[in-house]
């Protein structure tokens, strides 16, 4: 008789979330909640980071890239040159070219402006590869 064992279709992804400013961490990792597929397993700042990735073991990192004394660029520096498969998306309230450029360099996967955060189930699904769906309440519930 084979062993049950969950396979990592079927598995939630995982989502590490790190800024610096409270509210807008908070904010993100209330808005994953409402997706079945996704699940936030820790929220932090740049100094938690590098830690928080090795041992909470994400499938996804969410960066602030602008943050005070070491930015999300150098965190995210550091986190590939250990776990190069995690993919790390960049928010930003800014949007320009050379930012672009130097999250590219450090390894980031893409980029989502703050303004834009909504759209990061979608991004998450692109870079994944894998279906993400939103938790609706059952009928009848409030």
């Amino acid at each position: 008789m084979a062993a049950s064992r969950t396979s990592r279709v079927d598995e939630l992804l995982r989502i590490l979330v790190v800024d610096d400013f409270g509210p807008f961490s908070k904010a993100i990792c209330s808005f994953l909640l409402g997706y079945e597929t996704l699940t936030v397993v820790g929220e932090g700042r740049w100094d938690e980071a590098i830690e928080l990735a090795f041992r909470l073991a994400p499938h996804v990192i969410i960066m602030d890239v602008k943050m005070p004394r070491q930015s999300g660029v150098e965190a995210t520096q550091r986190i590939k040159r250990a776990l190069p498969e995690i993919p790390i998306i960049g928010v930003s309230t800014q949007h320009d070219v050379l930012l672009k450029a130097s999250m590219k360099a450090a390894g980031f996967s893409t980029f989502v402006t703050k303004d834009c955060a909504h759209t990061l189930p979608d991004v998450i699904a692109t870079i994944t590869g894998r279906s993400i769906t939103r938790d609706y309440p059952l009928e009848g519930t409030a």
